[in-house]
């Protein structure tokens, strides 16, 4: 009876314990999704893309993933008010964005590969230079609303995407 009475208890907790450090818990991670799955919900709903345009071997690229969207208020607002993509900005993969197909076309001996045509379609230059990372908002309309460029710390992140909900 002892035995029973035990195991009874135990299950629950053992349960518990499964659901709370399962990979699949959003609470502890940004919901990063592909842009094809990320256009559809946009369109449905009334969220907006975050696209983070990345670099391979970028130290701001990985600083920003590694500090700022491992704050549990950065996962949070990201996860609750939008729908995150993460684009690596020099890939040579094709990328179908608003039903047109874009391109790495274009290397560059001393910087290969060369910016994705996608990154170049929505990043606008500043002070002729482009930098990295990049946060693009597209609304569902696939209307560019904002971008912001480089390392963004935790407190600049939650400031400048909640001036964005808040507009």
């Amino acid at each position: 009876m002892k035995k029973l009475l035990l195991i009874l208890l135990c299950v629950p907790l053992i349960g518990l314990t499964q659901i709370t450090s399962s990979p699949l818990s959003t609470n502890n991670s940004i919901n990063w999704l592909e842009l094809a799955e990320a256009e559809i919900l946009s369109e449905q709903s009334n969220k907006n893309m975050l696209l983070f345009f990345y670099r391979e071997n970028c130290e701001y690229c990985e600083k920003m993933k590694s500090k700022t969207f491992t704050d549990s208020s950065v996962i949070k607002l990201i996860n609750d008010n939008f729908f995150p993509v993460m684009i690596n900005g020099k890939s040579k993969d094709p990328i179908i964005y608003n039903k047109e197909e874009y391109r790495n076309d274009k290397p560059n001996s001393e910087d290969e590969p060369y910016f994705h045509n996608l990154f170049k379609e929505l990043v606008e230059m500043k002070n002729d230079n482009y930098y990295w990372p990049t946060i693009v908002i597209v609304n569902g309309g696939k209307k560019k609303i904002i971008q912001g460029s480089g390392f963004w710390p935790k407190e600049q992140t939650l400031r400048n995407l909640r001036s964005i909900l808040y507009k």
